[in-house]
C-alpha cells in the first residue's frame, strides 16, 4: 500500500507541476508588463496583443495537444508541454525589441497552456481512484494558485531590486534586465517537468481502449489495490461492449462527438469551461497591477496588492480542495460563482465612483478595489478554479474526451483571448465600471447554469458518469 500511495503522490506532483508552470505563465506578464511598456515601443494595440497572445495561442495549442494525446497517449503530450515552454522562454527572452520575436514566443506559451490545461487533469481524472478525483485534479489548480502567487512574489522582488518601471532613476538596461529576468524565471518548472513525467506510466483508460489490455492492467496496479483493479477493468469492458455499434455490413462504428447521447455532456463541459474564462479571471489576473495604478495605488503598492489578490486565490483553492469531494461539485460551483457576481459587482461599483468623481483615485480607492478583487478571487477559487478542471474531464466520456476537451478548449481559449485583447479599449470606451458589471452580468448566468443544470458526479466512477449521460429512458 506504501508503494501505491507513493505512486499517486507522484503522479499528483507531476500533474501540480504542471498547473506551477500553467500558473507562473499566466501570472508573470502582470509584473513584466509595466517594463515591457517603459523599454519597447510597442503601440497600446499591441501591448494587448501580447498580453493576449498567451490566450490566442492556446485556440492551435488546444487542437494539437488533443491529436498528440489521442494518438500518441496522454504521457506525450504532457512530455510535449515542458519542451512548448521551454523553447517559447528564450524566444521572448532574446526579442530585443521584435513584436514578431515577442508574439511568437508568447502564441507558444499559450499552446504550452493548452497543453497543460489538457493533458494535466485528462491524466488525473483517468489515473485516480474515484473517491479522491476531485482532490486529486483540483490539485492542479492549487499548484497553479501557486504559481500564480510565484509570478506575483517575483515581480515584487524585481521591481525592489531594480526598481519601479515608472521610475526616470531606473535605467533602461536595468527595466530590459527586469522583465526578462521574470520570464528566464518559468524556465524552471519546465525542466523538472519533462524529466520526472518519464517515471510516470500510460493512462491505463487510453491503453484499454488502443487495446493493450495488459500494459492497462499494470498502469491501474501502480496506483490502485488488486480488488480495485479487477473492479474498474469490469467497468471499462462493460462500457466499451455497450457503446460499440456493430453497422451492417459488420464493421464497428466508433462513437461520434455528434451523437445525442453525448450532446448534453459535452455541452455542459464547453459552457462551464466558456463561462469560467467570461468571468474576465484571466483578464484579472494580467492587468492587476495596472488596473491597481489606476484605482491609485502607486509603486510597489500596486505589486503587493496583485500578491494579496494571488495569495488569497491561493488559501481559497486548499479550502476548496478539502470540501470537493464531501461536499460536491454543484454545491462548490454555485456558492462560488455566487461569490463572482458580487466581488465584480463591487469592483464596478468602486471604478464608478472614481469615474463620477464620488471618490478620487488615491489609496482609499486601491485598498477598496482590492477588496473587490479578492471577494471575487476567493469565489472564483472556491468554485469554479476547481471544479473546471473536473467538469472538463468528469463530464464527457472516455471515448470523446480527448476531442471533446479539445473543441471545449477553444471556446475556453477564444472566450479568454477576445476578453483579454479588448480589455484595455473596451475599459476605455465603457469605463472600467462597464466592463466589470458586464462580467457580473455574465457570472449571473453561470451561476444558474451551475444550480440547476449541472448533476452532481462526487464519488461516482467515470463510467458511472458515463452511464448517468447514455442510459436510455
Amino acid at each position: 500500500m506504501d508503494e501505491l500511495r507513493r505512486y499517486n503522490r507522484f503522479v499528483g506532483t507531476m500533474c501540480g507541476l504542471a498547473g506551477l508552470m500553467y500558473g507562473i505563465d499566466i501570472g508573470l506578464i502582470a509584473a513584466a508588463l509595466p517594463y515591457i511598456k517603459a523599454t519597447c515601443s510597442y503601440t497600446p494595440a499591441q501591448l494587448s496583443s501580447i498580453v493576449a497572445a498567451v490566450l490566442l495561442g492556446a485556440i492551435p495549442g488546444s487542437f494539437f495537444s488533443a491529436q498528440v494525446a489521442e494518438r500518441w497517449g496522454r504521457l506525450a503530450a504532457f512530455k510535449l508541454t515542458a519542451v512548448v515552454f521551454a523553447v517559447a522562454v528564450p524566444l521572448i527572452c532574446l526579442s530585443n525589441g521584435s513584436f514578431v520575436l515577442m508574439m511568437t514566443g508568447r502564441l507558444l506559451q499559450g499552446a504550452g497552456c493548452a497543453f497543460v490545461g489538457l493533458s494535466a487533469p485528462l491524466y488525473m481524472a483517468e489515473c485516480s481512484p474515484p473517491e479522491s478525483r476531485g482532490r486529486g485534479t483540483g490539485m492542479i489548480q492549487l499548484i497553479l494558485t501557486v504559481g500564480l502567487v510565484v509570478a506575483a512574489l517575483v515581480g515584487w522582488a524585481v521591481t525592489w531590486f531594480f526598481g519601479p518601471a515608472e521610475s526616470a532613476e531606473v535605467s533602461l538596461a536595468a527595466k530590459g534586465m527586469a522583465w526578462q529576468s521574470i520570464f528566464w524565471f518559468s524556465m524552471i518548472p519546465a525542466f523538472f517537468l519533462f524529466f520526472g513525467s518519464f517515471r510516470l506510466k500510460e493512462s491505463p483508460r487510453w491503453l484499454f481502449r488502443k487495446g493493450r489490455r495488459e500494459e492497462a492492467r499494470a498502469s491501474l496496479a501502480a496506483g490502485n489495490p488488486p480488488e480495485a483493479c479487477a473492479r474498474i477493468l469490469a467497468e471499462m469492458e462493460a462500457n466499451e461492449a455497450a457503446s460499440t455499434v456493430t453497422a451492417v455490413n459488420g464493421r464497428a462504428v466508433k462513437d461520434s462527438l455528434l451523437q445525442r447521447k453525448y450532446v448534453l455532456p459535452f455541452a455542459l463541459a464547453f459552457a462551464i469551461l466558456c463561462l469560467t474564462q467570461a468571468t474576465g479571471v484571466n483578464s484579472v489576473l494580467n492587468y492587476s497591477v495596472d488596473l491597481m495604478h489606476k484605482a491609485g495605488l502607486a509603486g510597489s503598492l500596486a505589486n503587493v496588492s496583485d500578491t494579496v489578490i494571488k495569495l488569497v486565490n491561493f488559501a481559497m483553492t486548499i479550502v476548496a480542495l478539502g470540501l470537493v469531494d464531501r461536499r460536491g461539485r454543484k454545491f462548490l460551483l454555485s456558492l462560488g460563482t455566487a461569490g463572482v457576481v458580487v466581488g465584480l459587482a463591487a469592483v464596478g461599483f468602486t471604478f464608478l465612483a472614481i469615474e463620477r468623481g464620488w471618490l478620487g483615485a488615491g489609496p482609499l480607492a486601491g485598498w477598496l478595489a482590492t477588496g473587490g478583487f479578492v471577494l471575487f478571487i476567493a469565489a472564483y477559487g472556491v468554485g469554479p478554479g476547481v471544479c473546471v478542471w473536473l467538469a472538463l474531464s468528469e463530464l464527457m466520456p472516455t471515448r470523446i474526451r480527448a476531442n471533446g476537451m479539445m473543441i471545449a478548449g477553444y471556446g475556453n481559449a477564444a472566450t479568454s483571448w477576445a476578453i483579454a485583447q479588448s480589455f484595455l479599449p473596451w475599459s476605455a470606451a465603457w469605463g472600467e465600471s462597464g466592463v466589470f458589471f458586464t462580467l457580473a452580468g455574465v457570472a449571473v448566468l453561470y451561476f444558474l447554469v451551475a444550480a440547476f443544470v449541472l448533476p452532481e458526479t462526487k464519488g461516482k466512477s467515470l463510467e458511472e458518469i458515463e452511464r448517468y449521460f447514455t442510459k436510455k429512458k
